[in-house]
């Protein structure tokens, strides 16, 4: 198969899909932050129930900012979400290492995603300079006609 000529335009279009992949490789990350950061919030909040929990009233929150005031009975009685809608009764130290690993696998994933911001954004840097070189050219080509 034969290779297709480079032109400006085809670089100019290589550079705004890079672009475009950048942007939405930047929000997916921003999107994994809030997650890790909502993860770490509610690790603390299990720490701190499991250690000053017990007996404590609390209020619990339903939703849009409204919330019931209840009391903590059984600090080490957690329900968590495994997946697909299944809800198990866990302990508080099984819950937080849950919340552990899910931290851990969504740091690996923030990991890589910048690894490919970092790899698209060199293509980026190439892709400019291979165009820089190509407009003198064609600049030349027209002030001659």
């Amino acid at each position: 198969m034969a290779e297709v000529k480079k032109t400006p335009e085809r670089i100019q279009d290589e550079i705004r899909s890079y672009l475009g992949e950048i942007e939405y490789l930047r929000s997916q990350v921003g999107v994994i932050d809030a997650t890790i950061s909502n993860l770490r919030t509610v690790d603390a909040t299990l720490a701190y129930i499991k250690e000053k929990g017990e007996g404590k009233e609390i209020y619990i929150p339903l939703g849009s900012g409204i919330a019931i005031k209840g009391k903590i009975e059984k600090a080490d009685d957690v329900i968590m979400d495994v997946g697909a809608g299944i809800l198990v009764g866990v302990s508080i130290d099984e819950a937080r290492e849950n919340i552990e690993k899910r931290i851990n696998a969504l740091m690996e994933l923030r990991l890589a995603l910048l690894r490919k911001i970092e790899e698209d954004s060199r293509k980026v840097t190439e892709l400019l300079k291979e165009l820089e070189k190509m407009e003198p050219k064609e600049k030349g080509r027209k002030s001659r006609k």
